[in-house]
């Protein structure tokens, strides 16, 4: 469960005209969004948005998020910080508005991102939350990390180990009938 489940809207409080919002993390829903997502740190967390009410019970959202992290290099394990800034885009429509089989799921999902209504609410955190941790560099590394890699014993710089080495030494061998 995402801290961010807190940020969500009652379909009856949303007015005909739609809303407009603007959330900042506070430093303690920061902590737990660092946690949830296992890095170091998260030290902002914006979000601005629009929810219209597009008539029979539909709801789009439409928006921005913005966050920056500390992260640790996947070469050197140093700090390093990374910022996103991801597009909001979905529509909420009630559950029984929902494809029902694979292909029309497949066909409604090329055209839009449909989430469901559930508890009567837009679940606007839990798309915010989603859309940050898919945006977060997998193997973050810092611009100037390289990764030295020892040459095997024997092996002069000329005959520098490549992913195919150990390959071509076998065909090489296998083509050699002495």
């Amino acid at each position: 469960m995402s801290a961010l489940n807190r940020w969500f809207h009652k379909v009856h409080d949303i007015p005909r005209t739609g809303i407009k919002q603007h959330r900042e993390a506070s430093p303690e829903l920061c902590a737990e969004i660092a946690k949830e997502l296992e890095v170091p740190g998260c030290h902002e967390l914006i979000a601005d948005y629009r929810i219209r009410n597009a008539g029979r019970g539909r709801f789009e959202l439409s928006g921005w998020v913005s966050a920056s992290f500390t992260r640790t290099c996947v070469v050197s394990l140093e700090p390093i910080e990374e910022t996103v800034r991801e597009p909001l885009d979905c529509a909420f429509v009630p559950s029984d508005q929902l494809p029902a089989s694979q292909a029309d799921e497949e066909e409604a999902l090329s055209v839009e991102d449909l989430e469901p209504i559930s508890h009567d609410k837009i679940e606007a955190g839990r798309i915010i939350y989603e859309t940050i941790a898919a945006s977060i560099d997998p193997y973050p590394r810092a611009p100037d990390a390289t990764l030295d890699t020892p040459l095997e014993p024997g092996v002069d710089d000329a005959e520098s180990p490549h992913p195919f080495a150990a390959l071509a030494r076998l065909k090489a061998s296998d083509a050699d009938p002495s």
